[in-house]
Order: C-alpha cells, then sequence, then structure tokens
C-alpha cells in the first residue's frame, strides 16, 4: 500500500510539472471575420490539417526516439513507415515497466501509451515477446492504484477485445468511473478537475455501449461546457485557485474528449458571438510547434487528429481501433534479428518536412533499381525488422464541388431505394462541396466516388468524373482573379488564414504571384505576399499561366523511353498519329468528358534515341477483358480518375497507358515491363537520380514489390498514382 502512495502522489507531482512546463497561453490570432463565412469555415478545416502536418513533422523528426504516443499519431495521420513502427515497438519494449522487467508505474501511464502504440503499429499486445501485457493490465484493473489508473486501465482495454477477462474488468472500470461523477457537478474530482475529468470522458467515449455511459457522458458534457469552457475557447476550473488556470495541456485533453464524445469542437460551445471554438484555441497557442514539449506535441496532434475523425463523420474515440476505421496502417513485427534502424530519406514541401516510404516507388523494385537512370528507387534503402504490408488505406481525398445535378447513394449499389439526396445543379458559388473520401467502380460497373457533404456531414455514393464534379480549389498556375463571393474574402499574413490584414469587396480583381499546397485546402498568394483563399467558390481565376512540362535530354540507355501525348476525345472517329521523334500523338474518340487539368503540356519532352513504344493492351472483341479503376493524384489535387477496361494480363502500366490515352494524358515513361518507370504525367516530372520526387504508385490501397510494367492486374483491381514531391 506504501509503494500504491507513492505511485499516486508521485503521478500528481509530474502531472502538475507537466501542466506549468507546457508554457503559457499564447495570444490569439486573428481569424476570419463573420461576414465571410465560406472563408472562415476554410480556417477551421485547413488550419487543423495544416497543424497535423506541422505535429507530424515534429514528431517524424525524432527518428530513432519515435515512442508509443509518435507512432499512434502517425498512424492516424496516415504517414508511418515500417522504420518508424519499428522505433517504436523498440521504445515500448525498452520504456514499459511490465514488458522491461519490472512493475506498474505511473498508476498505468506507461501501460495506455503501450497498448495504444502497439494495437496502432499491429502488434497483438497479448503477446509481446511471450508476454501478456493485456493480462498485467487486468490484474491492476482488479485493484486499482488510484483513481488515475482507473481511467488509464480502462482506456487501454477497450483498444480492442482481448477476452473475458478484459471485458470483465472493462465492464467493473466503466461502472466505477460512472459511480465516481459528481452527481452535483457531473465532473470528476480530482487535485486537477479538468484533466481528471476529461480522461474519464474519454474512457467513457471507448464503452458507450456500456450501461449508464451515454448519461453519464452527456451529464459530464454539460457540466464542462457550463464550469470549465472559457470566452477563448480553452478550459479552466476557476474553483480551484492552485491548479484551476488554463492551461494547454488541459486544453487539447479537453478538446480530445469532447470530440470522442462526439462534440462538434470546431464550432463555439456556446451560442454567442464571443466564444471561441476548442479547435481554434488550440490552434492558436501554436503547440505543434518545433521546441515545445514532446508530450504536448503528440497530445496536441492527437486531439486536432481526433477532431477531424469526428468531424467527418466518425464515431467514438479514434483509439477504440475495434469501433473505427481511423487507423488503417498494419504491419507485422519480426523480432528475430533486431536490426540497427535507419532514419529514412526526407523530402520538404512547403517548409514542412514529411518522411516518405522510398519502397512505394511506381519504378522497377530496389533489385532492378540499377538498371534506371533516374529512378529515385536508386538510394539506398536499409529494410528495417518491421515487415509486412500495409492494409488497404483510403484513396487519396479531395475536396470537389458538383458541376450538375448529382445523387447521393447510400451504398454503392445505385437504386432508388438507396437514393438518399438529390442536388440540383447551383450557381458556382452556392454549389454544394464534397470531400472524396474513396474512388471504386461498383457492382453496375460505374466508376463511383464515397464522399461526405461539406456542409451537413452526410456519407454516401455517387458517380464521379468529371462531367459531375471539378475541383473545388484552384491547383493551376494562376496569375489574377477576380473576387465572386458577395460577402468579398479576406487577406491575410499567414497560409493558415490567420492574422488578418484586409477585406476585399466582390469584383475585385487581385494580383497573384503562385498557388500554394496546402493539404486539401489550396491557398494563393498574392503579388504583395498575402494569402488569400483558393476556392473558387469565393474567386474565379481570370487569367492562368499556361506551364510548360521541364525539357530534359534523356541519357541514352538500353531501355525503353516513350513520351505518350493524347488529345482531348472528339466525336470525329479519326486517328492521327504524328512521327515527331518518338512522340506519339492520339485523338481519342471515348465519349467521356476531358477532366480539367491543373497543368497545360505545351511541350513534351524530347527524346534522345526513340525506339517503337509499348502500345497500351486494349480489349479486342473476343479476348476476355477485366476493368481497374485509376485515380492521378498530383500537388493534393485528382488530375483524373475513372475506369478502363484492359485485356486478361494486362499490367498496371498498360492500364495507365490506356487510361492516359483515354482521358487525353500527357504519359512519359522509361524501360520496359520490369524495369518500366513513369517519368511524367502532365508536366509533373521525376527529379534526378537520388531523389525522392516522382510518381508513386499503389494497387488497392497496397505498395506492390514490382514495377508497375511487372505487375498483373486482376479485374476490379484499383490504382492509385500520386506524385511525390
Amino acid at each position: 500500500m506504501k509503494r500504491k502512495k507513492f505511485l499516486y502522489w508521485f503521478s500528481i507531482v509530474l502531472g502538475i510539472f507537466l501542466i506549468f512546463s507546457s508554457g503559457g497561453n499564447s495570444s490569439r490570432a486573428d481569424v476570419a471575420s463573420r461576414a465571410d463565412v465560406a472563408s472562415r469555415a476554410d480556417v477551421a478545416s485547413d488550419a487543423v490539417d495544416s497543424a497535423i502536418s506541422a505535429g507530424l513533422a515534429e514528431i517524424a523528426q525524432k527518428g530513432p526516439k519515435i515512442d508509443a504516443w509518435d507512432a499512434t499519431c502517425l498512424v492516424f495521420g496516415d504517414r508511418i513507415t515500417d522504420s518508424q513502427a519499428q522505433y517504436a515497438y523498440e521504445s515500448i519494449l525498452k520504456n514499459n515497466d511490465f514488458l522491461s522487467g519490472g512493475s506498474q508505474g505511473l498508476n498505468g501511464i506507461s501501460d495506455v501509451s503501450a497498448v495504444n502504440g502497439l494495437v496502432a503499429i499491429g502488434k497483438d499486445p497479448t503477446n509481446v515477446n511471450g508476454k501478456n501485457l493485456v493480462a498485467n493490465i487486468v490484474k491492476d484493473a482488479n485493484n486499482p492504484a488510484s483513481d488515475y489508473s482507473i481511467v488509464n486501465d480502462l482506456e487501454a482495454l477497450s483498444t480492442g477485445s482481448y477476452g473475458q477477462a478484459s471485458e470483465t474488468a472493462r465492464t467493473s472500470l466503466t461502472k466505477k468511473l460512472i459511480g465516481m461523477q459528481d452527481q452535483k457537478t457531473g465532473l470528476w474530482n480530482g487535485f486537477d478537475k479538468v484533466d481528471y475529468t476529461a480522461r474519464a470522458i474519454l474512457a467513457l467515449s471507448m464503452n458507450t455501449n456500456q450501461p449508464g455511459v451515454a448519461d453519464a457522458l452527456n451529464t459530464a458534457v454539460k457540466a464542462v461546457i457550463n464550469h470549465f469552457y472559457q470566452k477563448n475557447g480553452g478550459f479552466a476550473d476557476s474553483s480551484n485557485t492552485m491548479y484551476g488556470a488554463e492551461n494547454a495541456y488541459n486544453d487539447v485533453t479537453m478538446t480530445n474528449a469532447l470530440a470522442s464524445a462526439g462534440v462538434n469542437v470546431y464550432a463555439p460551445l456556446k451560442d454567442k458571438t464571443d466564444y471561441i471554438a476548442p479547435v481554434q484555441r488550440v490552434l492558436d497557442q501554436h503547440l505543434v510547434s518545433a521546441g515545445n514539449h514532446a508530450m504536448l506535441i503528440q497530445q496536441a496532434t492527437l486531439a486536432l487528429e481526433q477532431a477531424r475523425f469526428t468531424r467527418n463523420g466518425g464515431k467514438g474515440s479514434i483509439f477504440a481501433f475495434n469501433q473505427t476505421d481511423a487507423a488503417k496502417y498494419n504491419v507485422t513485427v519480426s523480432h528475430d534479428a533486431p536490426a540497427t534502424p535507419v532514419t529514412p530519406p526526407t523530402v520538404t514541401n512547403n517548409n514542412v518536412t514529411v518522411v516518405n516510404n522510398p519502397a512505394s516507388s511506381s519504378s522497377a523494385s530496389s533489385s532492378s533499381a540499377a538498371t534506371s537512370t533516374s529512378s529515385s528507387s536508386s538510394v539506398p534503402i536499409s529494410t528495417p525488422t518491421v515487415s509486412g504490408k500495409p492494409v488497404k488505406k483510403a484513396s487519396h481525398r479531395s475536396i470537389v464541388y458538383a458541376l450538375t445535378t448529382v445523387k447521393l447513394y447510400r451504398s454503392s449499389n445505385f437504386t432508388k431505394s438507396n437514393l438518399t439526396k438529390t442536388y440540383k445543379k447551383r450557381a458556382r458559388i452556392n454549389r454544394p462541396m464534397f470531400l472524396v473520401i474513396s474512388q471504386q467502380t461498383n457492382k453496375q460497373g460505374h466508376a463511383i466516388y464515397r464522399v461526405k457533404d461539406m456542409n451537413s456531414g452526410k456519407t454516401g455514393y455517387t458517380l464521379s468524373g468529371s462531367k459531375y464534379f471539378a475541383h473545388a480549389y484552384y491547383s493551376a498556375k494562376v496569375t489574377r482573379i477576380k473576387v465572386i463571393n458577395p460577402k468579398g474574402i479576406n487577406e491575410y499574413g499567414k497560409v493558415n488564414l490567420t492574422s488578418k490584414k484586409r477585406h476585399v469587396k466582390k469584383n475585385a480583381s487581385l494580383s497573384v504571384r503562385k498557388v500554394v499546397n496546402y493539404g486539401l485546402y489550396n491557398r494563393m498568394q498574392l503579388t504583395n505576399g498575402r494569402y488569400i483563399t483558393a476556392n473558387k467558390k469565393l474567386i474565379l481565376a481570370t487569367k492562368i499561366k499556361k506551364s510548360s512540362q521541364n525539357t530534359r535530354p534523356s541519357t541514352p540507355t538500353a531501355t525503353t523511353t516513350g513520351t505518350s501525348t493524347s488529345t482531348p476525345p472528339t466525336n470525329s472517329g479519326s486517328t492521327a498519329t504524328t512521327a515527331t521523334t518518338g512522340t506519339t500523338t492520339t485523338t481519342n474518340n471515348s465519349p467521356s468528358a476531358t477532366p480539367t487539368l491543373p497543368v497545360a503540356l505545351t511541350n513534351p519532352v524530347a527524346l534522345t534515341n526513340p525506339v517503337a513504344l509499348t502500345n497500351p493492351v486494349t480489349p479486342s472483341n473476343d479476348a476476355k477483358t477485366i476493368t481497374t479503376t485509376i485515380s492521378i493524384h498530383a500537388d493534393g489535387a485528382t488530375i483524373a480518375s475513372g475506369s478502363i477496361k484492359v485485356s486478361s494480363g494486362a499490367s498496371a502500366f498498360d492500364a495507365l497507358q490506356a487510361f492516359a490515352q483515354q482521358q487525353g494524358l500527357a504519359l512519359t515513361y522509361k524501360g520496359s515491363g520490369a524495369t518500366t518507370y513513369v517519368t511524367g504525367i502532365n508536366g509533373y516530372n521525376a527529379g534526378p537520380a537520388g531523389t525522392m520526387t516522382g510518381w508513386l504508385y499503389s494497387v488497392n490501397g497496397t505498395v506492390p514489390g514490382s514495377s508497375m510494367g511487372a505487375y498483373t492486374l486482376k479485374d476490379g483491381d484499383s490504382i492509385s498514382m500520386t506524385y511525390n514531391k
């Protein structure tokens, strides 16, 4: 008992230290005016995406020091690599008291972090090098060391289903936690009510199927809003003069908890004009910036990831891995021959360092990398001890708006009974916007999107294609725009659309320096250095500079090199072939509409030593055909997506060639078969050898171990091409 009391008070002292070491409150940055409703909505979503990216970049820079919470952040951010998973696993083995040979310390804090990290990277916490961490937690749960042990043990056991003993302990802990809720205030008492109440809400949000949980959560949320919620969006306990002051750690913990309980933390929690949303408060404090405490960066990133998950229609806590689809990455860890981890290569994109897995290249596999003169896979790759492939992930997301009448169905089976909503054709400024969650082909053979209505949050399925949708944000080289939003827009000093400088009225004309890639929501930097939204509902591009493809002489090699440029489809039915230095120009009479492309190709790459091109495998009348779906992404936007039929036995590259001709895309490549390497699509070209700039491909969300030219497709396969710069 003495030891448990010591651990209890030691955790309290540590908690106080972390709270005050998290730093004071930063001054609130300016946000968009309420008059600019559309832009203000952009700020919330865009800024959260940006902050998450910044937090993940800070975490990725830790390299071999990545721990369990870091891995969890990276998983939910869809950024983790095998090497990072290995680092996290080694950290868990070393730092968890039970797994390292000790006994529980800090009231289960290391246990809950270890279980979250293990499950995130696909490792079974009931068998870690022969040890059952869950059983150890169940043992403590039957005799909790402190109140904090109750919430920590409950959270850890709620990450999955680990057998009857675990479920019995969960039920018992849930009942105890509900019983500890103050019936007068609706809060949980402790030396720091804000922190402990937040932890209790989070743990209960992972057990909503348990008796009494729904009522306890409803009571707690109302109590938090009435007692803790501040005008600035933060949380404080005015009844506690010693520990009740607002602090950044409690802000992120409570924001995470409320979002887990289903609260929209993107909006103010009180219907008053002078209150700020909890998410905005987290953003205003710049908690994911370099120099902050590592634990604060982790927790702030997780809070924002949870907030985004809930806003996008997710239910419950992202830590309830068996209840949500928030975590898509899964690996199998081997421990027979631990190798010294090698820091993965990094690239810098818009001043944010992103860790990339070089194994994702569309070029040949590492065994044949030497045959490609400009393949990014020519970078030496050290294989970490983490093996296995990621499970299927959602396609790269994008924001689109409807050009015409579109219909939303509750399932991919487009029948009248499944129709949930019809969106009528609207004027540009009123077009409905959708988040594209994934792309596929349904049983009726239609290329479809799974989307989420950005206004109502309703999700469903709809027909895809440029006839129905266009990207809602500019990505081309716009040099001048006109404001079309009736309420005008704002100019900001920062790319996340904060630090407002001035309001710009409708019909004003502005000169643009460049379009800035900003996740799903692009920005425009004006010639005066300020930033505005790139939302097409708010602005109209009046001048776009056509960009020509970089011309780089190819190094003569023995491999096949080709350029395939297709003109937009017409109804002429004619086919023209121009023999111009190995360049084939094809006029395609496909009836499908031509997509709006972000870059106009004006000068195809000149080829040295042209050779005969490999013709795409197109189905003949008597050949067995298969259907594959292809989506091509660059600069945060989708260049083209749809389905294509090819002959059975065709490679992924065969399908890409046929799709490029169908869609009117300029495609350049090197090699053939196992050495095939895509060098460019529509002006987005691979960088010099040794760099990570180039085209990456995956099939059904998984990166194959061979080049596109060697991968044989199966009917229904989905190919995703992504430009990495």
